[in-house]
Formats: structure tokens, sequence, C-alpha cells
């Protein structure tokens, strides 16, 4: 075979069929994630978690994509998007199954594990998206699933927050209930995405092998770009696993009331990435709007434990959610163009590694400098270390052209 019946093809047009079909499927996800989200400290205090056990029951979803994302995004590359995704999305049935049924801190652990695992659905969503996108457009495409996270969050801790009152396992339960009609119709109407001519590509690589992961770090403005993406999620992770700790202990906010914040922030999400994001893309372009969004995400978390009423909440999580809504589709689409096209599965899924390793550091050290520190330390420490990320970010972009 030579060389250019190999090589894969450009990608075909995206259909919005393929584009509704994909946004479905991890609206529906994140919508049973953002469901258990705000909720996590309270069940797993149900068991008598220590704050620390708390971080760790964090941190374990986050482990489980960091070990397992890079291998099911290689294996999508081989196999193609579409049985990796089915895949995902019925682990993730077993997940809420088993957290519901939980009988303590161990099992908690295990199915937020499982939920890691399954979590893989995502990075093979947004490699899908780039299978089917011109590169020029790919950050409206990000942008799409960024939607789609904004808009669970909206959905998801309000129905959970109504869900408490049937009792707290009725969460995870109608989660898993979601997650098995989310299976349903991605069975009936994903299409496969990725060419065969690009599977047979990546079929002559090693599944195992890690020359293709040597070559990608290699790549100085891949490397860099993989490094900043961790240390800003390191920081946000910070603030998701204390956010509701600090609302208890500070505002004595229960359920309902860390529900309601998680949905203004995914209100907020929803706004950016399905609404504004694309405009800001076109004027400013990807490199100015991954410094503005870092530089927002500082100061929402120094902002935010300055001493006020509760009210003042919605400034800096405001302040975080637009932030995010514009650094992160930004930061993926930089990657996905500087990528090779019959490489978008395990690129995205290092990427996602490098986001899970931050947020299994991120809980754990957010959750000891609470106990350690105080309620405040932890938002202040994530917004310092943000602004040495804001640093470097500012010298990166210099570097790196646009594509």
């Amino acid at each position: 075979m030579n060389e250019s019946a190999a090589a894969p093809g450009p990608p075909p047009p995206a259909s919005r069929g393929a584009r509704l079909t994909v946004f479905l499927a991890i609206l529906l996800d994140l919508i049973g994630f953002g469901m258990i989200l705000p909720l996590l400290p309270f069940y797993a205090e149900a068991f008598h978690a220590t704050k620390l056990a708390i971080g760790l029951i964090f941190a374990s979803y986050s482990l489980a994509q960091l070990l397992f994302a890079p291998w099911l995004g290689r294996l999508s590359d081989r196999f193609g998007r579409r049985p990796l995704m089915l895949a995902s999305i019925a682990g993730g049935i077993a997940a809420n199954l088993l957290f519901a049924t939980a009988g303590g801190v161990g099992m908690l652990l295990v199915a937020r594990s499982l939920s890691g695992v399954a979590a893989a659905n995502y990075g093979i969503a947004q490699a899908y998206l780039a299978d089917v996108t011109p590169p020029a457009q790919r950050s409206r495409a990000m942008g799409l699933v960024g939607a789609a996270f904004g808009l669970g969050f909206v959905v998801g801790p309000a129905l959970g927050g109504l869900l408490t009152r049937f009792g707290i396992a009725a969460v995870p339960y109608s989660a898993a209930a979601l997650s098995a009609v989310n299976l349903a119709i991605a069975f009936a109407a994903l299409r496969e995405s990725l060419p065969p001519a690009a599977r047979r590509l990546a079929r002559g690589k090693p599944l195992f092998g890690l020359a293709d992961l040597r070559q990608l770090w290699q790549d100085a403005r891949l490397r860099h770009l993989m490094l900043l993406f961790f240390l800003v999620m390191f920081c946000f992770s910070i603030m998701e696993a204390t956010l509701a700790l600090y609302c208890q202990a500070s505002f004595g906010f229960g359920p309902r009331a860390i529900s309601g914040l998680f949905t203004y922030v995914g209100l907020l999400l929803v706004v950016m990435q399905g609404g504004l994001l694309g405009s800001l893309v076109e004027r400013f372009g990807d490199r100015r709007l991954i410094v503005s969004g870092i530089a927002l995400m500082a100061a929402g978390l120094v902002l935010l434990p300055v001493p006020a009423q509760a009210g003042w909440l919605l400034l800096p999580t405001g302040l975080l959610a637009v932030g995010a809504g514009v650094h992160n589709p930004s930061l993926l689409a930089l990657l996905s163009r500087l990528s090779g096209e019959s490489a978008q599965g395990e690129t995205i899924g290092v990427s996602r590694s490098a986001g899970a390793l931050a947020r299994v550091a991120g809980p754990i050290a957010g959750t000891w400098i609470f106990e350690a520190a105080g309620a405040a330390w932890p938002f202040w420490s994530a917004g310092g270390l943000m602004v040495v990320a804001l640093v470097i970010a500012r010298d990166l972009v210099r570097r790196v052209p646009e594509i």
C-alpha cells in the first residue's frame, strides 16, 4: 500500500445530525455527573468520611481517567469512536448503580473510579468532533462540548437538588437511569466518524507502545500546552473539591444550596460556550482567550473567600465560570490543530490525562490545606498558582503561531 493510500483524507463535512448526537451523548452524561458532584461531600459524610477521605474520593475519579484516557483514546483511533463511546456509557450505568448501593467509603471509591474510566467518553467525543470538523472551525466544535458541560451543570445540580426530597440515594439511581437512556439513543443514532483509512493507519502502531507518546512529548508546543493545561486544572480542581465544604462551614449551605450555586455556574458556561465563544474566537483568537480565561479564573479564586454575605459568591464563581468557558475549549482547539489528523484521539486522550492528573492532586491538596490552614486558604493558594499559570501562558502563546 502506498503512502497516499494509507494516509487519512480530510475530515468529512460535519453534519448537523452528527453534532447533535454527540452533543446529546455528552449532555446526558454530564447531567448525571452534575447531579452527583455537588452532593458528593454530603454523601461521603453520611459514612463519616474525613475531609481528606472526601478529597480521595474526588481524586479516585480522576486517577482512573489518568490511567485509562490515553489507552481508550488510542483504541478509538484503531477501532472507531462509536464502539468506545457505547462501552463508556455502559460503564457509567454500572458506576452509578454501584455508587447508589455503596455501603461505605471503600465502595464509594470503587464506584467513582469506575465513573472515571467511563469518563473517557468525553475525550472520545471531542475526537469525534475533530474527525468531522475542519481545523479552522474546531474552537466552535470544542465549544459545543463545553456547552454540553455547562448545560449539564445547569440541569444536573438542579435536578439532583430536587431529587434529594426522595432521599440522597435517589440521585445516583436517577443518574443510572439517565445513562441507560443515553446508551439507547447513542446505539440507535451514533454513526462512526473515523474513516477506515485512518483506523488502518492507527492499527499499524503498537497499542501499548510509548514511542508515539514520546514523540508527542518531544513536540515543545504540545508539551508546554499540556503542562499549562495541568496547572490550570490543578488550581480549578482545588476549588471544586473544597467549594461545598467552604460554603457549608461559612454560610451553613446544605445540598440544595450547593446545587443551586453549581446550577448558576453551569448557566454561565452555557451562555459563554454555547452562545458567545464563536464570536469571541473570531474577534480575539484562541491565544488571547487562553490568557484572558486564566486571568479571570485567578481573580475568581482570590476573591472567593473574601468575608461577605453568601450573595458575594456569585461574583467570584461567575468569574471562574466565564474564565473556564473561554479558556478550556480554546486550549483544546489549539492542541487539536497542532496534532496530526490520525492522532486526534491519542492527543486529546493525553490532554485529558494531564487534566486527570491535576484532578488527582488538586482535591487531595485542597482538602489537606482546608484542614491544615483554614477554609479560605485552598482558594488563595490556587489563586496564587493561577497567577503563575498566567505568566507561563503569556510567554507560551507568543511562541505558538496562529494556525
